[in-house]
């Protein structure tokens, strides 16, 4: 919906928001057309507002934007309903339509769940990684949050990648391999403790799928694959691969 003299055409107005499961529920408002409205007030405190004499009576006379609730109709016929972008440039976020409740008063009410939040990185101890890394690691995952929550898809693989390449290089002893010579080295450490296996396990193979989805990301190798773009269901996997290797090394650690 167009703006009308910096307004935004549609407006969440949040009711409730529970933090753990980053779900909200709120109302959606319109603007009304044929903006600004003339209306009048009584308000003695507001002496910046004239006085306006018709016959017997006189008002005060402002002209104000105004907003309606909406009814969200064209939203309840659709099979896939579409992903909601809420606040300003650049700091937005994502947030997926659950459900559109009508209550009791006819007033639509829509549910919100966080599509990329905050709560992907988890706590853990730096302890384990060496102080070359630390506060490199601190740095890119301090990046991939910031990703998540305001950048496109690509680029959260891409903050994901650089995370996970500093976690692999410090496994290997050598922060300056990239994430595929990381997960390589990884895996033949692992051969050399388990002769009998093929080195992989879920740590590599999680590493591996970001490093494959950051490789999509490039337009010449999904020009020549065939592939199609990076999306936001891919940027929730690389950081779901992302929270589980530094979750089960971390795991390690702690042993």
């Amino acid at each position: 919906m167009r703006e009308y003299d910096g307004y935004d055409g549609l407006v969440f107005k949040e009711e409730s928001f529970d933090p753990i499961t980053r779900v909200k529920r709120g109302t959606v408002y319109s603007l009304e057309e044929s903006q600004p409205k003339q209306w009048w007030v009584q308000d003695s405190a507001r002496k910046d507002i004239e006085y306006h004499a018709n016959v017997g009576w006189a008002a005060q006379s402002l002209f104000a934007t105004s907003y309606r609730i909406h009814p969200l109709t064209q939203l309840r016929g659709i099979t896939k309903l579409p992903q909601v972008t809420l606040g300003s440039k650049p700091h937005t976020s994502l947030w997926k339509i659950i459900a559109i409740e009508t209550q009791f008063d006819g007033k639509p009410l829509l549910t919100l769940k966080s599509i990329r939040s905050l709560g992907v990185i988890p706590n853990i101890n730096f302890e384990q990684y060496s102080s070359d890394a630390q506060a490199k690691l601190k740095t890119a995952l301090e990046s991939v949050e910031m990703a998540a929550n305001r950048f496109v898809p690509l680029d959260t693989v891409d903050r994901c990648r650089d995370a996970l390449s500093i976690v692999f290089g410090d496994l290997a002893g050598n922060l300056t391999l990239d994430l595929g010579q990381g997960i390589k080295k990884y895996i033949e450490k692992n051969k050399t403790a388990s002769p009998n296996r093929d080195g992989q396990d879920l740590i590599s193979k999680n590493g591996d799928i970001v490093r494959s989805l950051h490789a999509r990301g490039k337009p010449n190798e999904s020009h020549k694959n065939n592939t199609r773009p990076v999306d936001e269901e891919d940027a929730s996997l690389a950081l779901n691969c992302l929270w589980f290797v530094l979750t089960e090394l971390d795991d390690r650690y702690a042993r």
